[in-house]
């Protein structure tokens, strides 16, 4: 599978999660539905503009649509081990005090 193929999965799978039709997404991005559909079955890459209003609607970033990551997902892993450690330094110190 390439890059475009991996991508109009990664929205079909983001339709169905959400429980919403290709007519609805279609219809909340301005696109079609003929068109719409003609991308996904011909493996059409969409402009960026069209790229960004599907990810927009999908509730993901374009980067996640193009290679199945999304850096807020590390950033919010990052920041929730940062909280972790300040909450057992925070215990650390209650314990030392007593």
């Amino acid at each position: 599978m390439n890059e475009i193929e991996f991508f109009w999965q990664r929205v079909k799978q983001l339709i169905k999660k959400k429980k919403a039709t290709q007519a609805e997404v279609a219809r909340v991005c301005g696109f079609s539905l003929r068109t719409f559909q003609g991308w996904i079955a011909k493996d059409v890459s969409p402009t960026v503009t069209e790229a960004y209003r599907l990810a927009r609607v999908l509730g993901v970033t374009v980067e996640y649509l193009m290679s199945g990551k999304d850096r807020r997902i590390k950033d919010i892993e990052s920041r929730i081990k940062s909280a972790e450690s300040l909450l057992e330094q925070a215990k650390l110190k209650l314990d030392q005090t007593g």
